[in-house]
This record gives structure tokens, C-alpha cells and sequence, in this order.
């Protein structure tokens, strides 16, 4: 059985999930794999320094393949590991 990923108190700007202790903290979110520069909504097609990608990017990766960027796939939470888990899912940017 895969251990469930404990609910944070703070929004993933990325994927959604409430996966982060802080915001801006520069936490990996377990989910999607984005670094929490504190960047959100209103900065997203600035290029994310740990990230290397816009939050744009990141966001439509997320819905298109299920992590911030193609080579973190494997590093990301199963579903069964985020069952549970609360997200508020925000507008989604094309």
C-alpha cells in the first residue's frame, strides 16, 4: 500500500492541491513537483528560477501529464498517494 500524502495548509500555485506547509518556502510539492517560489497566478508567464518554466507551463503540464515538467513524471505522487487530498482547482491557462 502507497503512504497518503499529508494535507498542507497552503495551495500548490501549480497543481492545486493543498500539498505545501508555507507558501514561498521553496517546498517541493509532492504532487507536481513545482518548487514554491512564492510565484502564483499573477506572474505566470515569468520564467520560475527554480523551476526553469513559467507557471504556465507548469500548470499545463500538470493537467496534461501530471507534473510540473515531463522529467519529474516519475517523482510525483501516485493518485492513490493524493486520495484525499484537497484541491481547489483554479482557472487552468491555455
Amino acid at each position: 500500500m502507497t503512504a497518503r500524502i499529508q494535507e498542507g495548509s497552503a495551495q500548490c500555485p501549480c497543481c492545486d492541491y493543498y500539498a505545501l506547509q508555507e507558501r514561498g518556502g521553496f517546498e517541493i510539492c509532492p504532487v507536481c513537483y513545482w518548487e514554491d517560489d512564492g510565484q502564483d497566478l499573477d506572474a505566470l508567464d515569468t520564467v520560475s528560477g527554480p523551476n526553469h518554466i513559467t507557471l504556465r507551463t507548469a500548470r499545463q503540464n500538470f493537467e496534461r501529464f501530471g507534473a510540473a515538467d515531463a522529467a519529474a513524471v516519475s517523482l510525483v505522487a501516485s493518485a492513490e498517494a493524493r486520495y484525499g487530498l484537497r484541491r481547489e482547482q483554479r482557472a487552468t491557462y491555455f
